[in-house]
């Protein structure tokens, strides 16, 4: 069986994580897997060598001329609705004949609407060109996405809140990804001293990492406020910031002013993040359970809970899987003065910051494994396989 993950980005971006695991797991099941995504394809050994093929778009021609020679099995997976995929999609399902599963990792109309500035029901009453034009290929396209669920054969999602998306009530699945757990875990040496980025010894530090934009640039002034609340208040606590921040929309000199005084290391190779997160005592995942966050499961989660830390996160994705307490401590609205009270409970009691500590490893052992998630995404792609070719041979 063949498998082909048509990506919506870059070799390096943070969903190519998950897709560079399933695409190992699923390797190493005897399956062929292709991974096309965007630009240059070595960028992806910012994750990992991996054991399977590599193409971007401009390749993605050559390649079904060469399937054609040899055909076989096939499952697209259109990683999500994003016009770049579903282009592409149509076309190779077209030329191969071969079904397609829809994966979901996000609100996307939410995304568009929030970049765009236009609401989505009022991109849906634009006239086509004009929806052509805003939406490019980056973005789902309301008159063409909902026409790409409805085909599919099975939609996976990352979160079952974007089930809503799933209109045509198409077959699906959660793809929940996973974590490597040897290369994140609680016993790693940092990758630099604390002395190196000027942090105390008695310091209570955070580490952040990811991309700051558009969508979450509010929920990390919240993160930031909440630190220098704490601070204000004589709290020891520090928070290291590592990934390209681009605020829209926001006055920058705001976003400095919160940002003085934070270490803020900027691109880290992916290989190397497990090390920066062994500075931590704690992991904060900023935000409410609004319409951004109760869709999707930030790429980060995974490795926060499985470096052994506490780990304060929105009631939503994850957050509604755990014990507050035990295993996260979980904030109900996300604002800076929760998040700042959150932090504040765990420095004043060293036992909880070890129980909840153990506590979100063991959930990561237990519920964050990329073997046994790809193991049902095996088992989903095999059925979309025996359906369409009952559906065939009709």
């Amino acid at each position: 069986m063949r498998i082909l993950f048509l990506h919506f980005g870059k070799f390096h971006v943070n969903s190519v994580i998950q897709a560079f695991h399933f695409g190992e797991e699923l390797t190493a099941r005897g399956m062929e897997v292709t991974l096309c995504g965007i630009g240059p394809t070595d960028r992806i050994r910012t994750v990992g060598d991996p054991n399977f093929e590599c193409i971007n778009y401009d390749g993605l021609e050559g390649k079904l001329r060469e399937w054609a020679v040899d055909p076989a099995d096939t499952v697209i997976c259109a990683w999500t609705p994003r016009e770049v995929v579903r282009q592409a999609t149509e076309e190779v399902a077209r030329e191969l004949r071969a079904p397609y599963v829809v994966h979901l990792e996000d609100n996307e109309e939410h995304l568009a609407s929030a970049s765009l500035g236009v609401p989505f029901d009022e991109l849906r009453r634009l006239p086509r060109a004009r929806q052509d034009e805003l939406c490019g290929d980056e973005y789902a396209h309301p008159a063409h996405y909902p026409r790409l669920l409805e085909r599919a054969s099975a939609v996976t999602m990352i979160t079952e809140e974007l089930n809503e998306f799933n209109r045509a009530g198409r077959p699906h699945r959660i793809m929940r990804p996973g974590v490597d757990h040897q290369r994140f875990r609680p016993d790693l040496e940092p990758a630099v001293s604390r002395e190196r980025l000027g942090l105390r010894p008695e310091d209570f530090v955070i580490v952040y990492h990811g991309v700051g934009h558009f969508a979450n640039q509010h929920e990390l002034l919240s993160l930031y406020l909440a630190v220098k609340l704490l601070q204000r208040r004589g709290r020891p606590v520090k928070l290291v910031r590592l990934g390209a921040t681009a605020p829209g929309g926001v006055d920058p000199r705001v976003f400095q002013a919160l940002r003085d005084g934070v270490p803020d290391l900027d691109d880290v190779p992916w290989r190397e993040i497990p090390g920066y997160l062994a500075l931590a005592d704690a992991f904060v995942q900023p935000g409410a359970p609004d319409d951004f966050n109760r869709y999707r499961l930030p790429s980060k989660l995974p490795e926060f809970f499985a470096m052994g830390r506490p780990v304060v996160l929105p009631a939503c994705n994850l957050g509604n899987e755990v014990s507050d307490g035990e295993n996260a401590l979980v904030l109900s609205e996300g604002g800076a003065l929760e998040i700042a009270a959150r932090l504040e409970q765990l420095m004043e009691a060293p036992d909880l910051v070890e129980r909840v500590g153990r506590g979100a490893r063991r959930f990561a052992l237990e519920r964050l494994s990329w073997k046994r998630n790809a193991s049902e995404l095996a088992g989903l792609y095999e059925e979309v396989i025996a359906s369409h070719e009952t559906a065939v041979t009709a």
